[in-house]
């Protein structure tokens, strides 16, 4: 009980700035419709329930679930069971992801059914399927983790060149949405769980890392291909008209709670199911042992449908409003300051961050610390985001003359930091471009390209999710490159100690 306790007092400290920035921006700048402003409070409010009681229910079920998975898988001492077994677990965490279906159904919505939201889950889910086995494999080959990012970035440069600039906005944003709610927890224990067998102590918490970075790059590949495959069509769309319930602000959330509490058992029924005949085959729990993993998957799909609810019936409207509105008062320098705080306060809200932060001290026994990596990843985002709202503003700049530049960036810094850095920045770029910022950071972004002259909603209001899941990796390795100096001036300055203590 003092867990959730902890968790509850964490997420209302980390919502809390989100609904003071909207509402003084509602007061004194862009004032909202009322019903639109009552129902961002009362998302947030449910917000606030849902987030700590899902945290609970991952840490009771999702984690232990895939380290029990992944080690049974590991110990039938088969590789390609293993790899297979990796690619099953990779596809459906992706299908079950929240994430992606929100991102799909905004692409659908906006691109007026151009964009079919079957065949963007069912591809991206396979690309992410794949790479999962990859880093599987990198993982007990010990392959070096900057060569297999670079070569899979390679292989997305070379792929890049041949779709039009809808297509590689809608791939980089994919790759960031594969990364939510449900995939991290899950490919972080399946992760943890073949490192506890395969390395020793002193490269575990290496190993541990990286996975999320490699199975992201998965989607960038497979939408790729398909914008490829499919003729590199041009796509064309605006913003979906808000509705308005006829039952008012408490009927409209009664009846998305209701919707998000059947979409969220069928967000965790995959892996439910998966788990459960693993058991019977291998795993063998006991009872007990059962009883407090169902346990946790109530509280997970409790607090999934709070949160999923909240973000979706209160958040999305909200966020159009104020992109449209703030752009709409011609001065671009204060939708830039206001596009990058509020990318800073998504990151405390996101619950793939919390969880990824939590593990990162855990593996490192505390000598890296999470609120470390949360305030790097905070700024990463407020750049991200104020260079999102710049590309919508000129209109001759292009998603590839950022993100070209960035990941080569990235890739290089990748080969002069310790490898710990590597995987931690690549996994929390797809952490940090989760839910919170496909339910306002990019319906902020389509709102302010609707309202500019010159700007595409789907061209331009699309990509910043990319960008968002781009510059945390600079971010951290900047911070694993500042940990590396650090530690070398501490080993010259104990060795002139003993120098000196040897003259002595």
């Amino acid at each position: 009980m003092n867990s959730i306790t902890e968790k509850f007092k964490e997420i209302i400290a980390s919502v809390l700035p989100f609904i003071v920035i909207v509402v003084l921006l509602s007061l004194f700048v862009v004032p909202l419709d009322r019903e639109t402003l009552v129902k961002f409070l009362l998302g947030s409010l449910f917000i606030m329930i849902g987030m700590p009681i899902f945290l609970q229910g991952i840490d009771l079920s999702i984690s232990p679930m895939g380290e029990m998975m992944s080690q049974a898988l590991i110990k039938k001492g088969s590789l390609q069971l293993l790899l297979i077994g990796s690619y099953i677990f990779g596809f459906i965490v992706t299908v079950a992801e929240p994430d992606m279906h929100i991102l799909v159904g905004q692409i659908n919505a906006v691109t007026m059914g151009q964009a079919s939201k079957t065949l963007l889950l069912v591809v991206v889910s396979g690309g992410v399927g794949l790479m999962v086995s990859f880093g599987i494999l990198r993982m007990l080959k010990a392959m070096s983790l900057p060569l297999a990012f670079t070569c899979i970035y390679i292989v997305i440069f070379v792929l890049a060149f041949f779709v039009n600039g809808d297509y590689l906005a809608l791939a980089f944003d994919a790759s960031g949405s594969t990364t939510g709610s449900i995939t991290v927890p899950f490919l972080l224990a399946l992760s943890s769980g073949i490192t506890v067998i395969t390395r020793t102590d002193s490269s575990e918490d290496i190993d541990s890392f990286g996975l999320l970075g490699i199975a992201s790059a998965g989607a960038i590949v497979a939408v790729l291909l398909l914008g490829i495959l499919s003729g590199n069509p041009q796509l064309e769309g605006s913003l979906p008209v808000a509705e308005v319930s006829a039952s008012g602000v408490v009927g409209s959330f009664l009846s998305e709670t209701a919707k998000m509490a059947r979409e969220s058992i069928i967000v965790i029924l995959p892996v439910v199911v998966l788990f459960f005949i693993m058991n019977i085959v291998t795993i063998k729990l006991k009872g007990r042992q059962i009883k407090k993993l169902v346990v946790g998957l109530l509280y997970t799909w409790l607090g999934l449908t709070f949160f999923l609810a909240g973000v979706n019936a209160g958040f999305m409207d909200a966020a159009r409003q104020l992109g449209y509105q703030i752009a709409g008062l011609d001065k671009y320098w204060l939708l830039i300051l206001v596009g990058a705080v509020f990318g800073i306060v998504t990151i405390p809200a996101e619950p793939s961050v919390h969880v990824l932060t939590q593990q990162i001290e855990e593996e490192t026994a505390g000598s890296i610390k999470g609120n470390t990596v949360m305030l790097t990843l905070c700024i990463g985002v407020a750049v991200a985001v104020g260079l999102s709202i710049l590309r919508i503003i000129i209109p001759g700049l292009q998603l590839w003359h950022i993100l070209l530049p960035g990941m080569a960036l990235a890739l290089l810094l990748s080969f002069y930091i310790p490898s710990i850095f590597v995987g931690i920045a690549f996994d929390s770029g797809g952490v940090a471009s989760g839910t919170m910022t496909a339910t306002f950071i990019l319906p902020f972004a389509q709102g302010a390209a609707e309202r500019i002259p010159l700007a595409n909603v789907v061209t331009d209001g699309f990509g910043v999710i990319s960008l968002v899941a781009m510059t945390p990796l600079i971010a951290l390795q900047i911070l694993g490159l500042i940990y590396k100096l650090k530690i070398k001036k501490a080993e010259r300055m104990a060795q002139l100690k003993k120098a000196e203590g040897d003259k002595a």
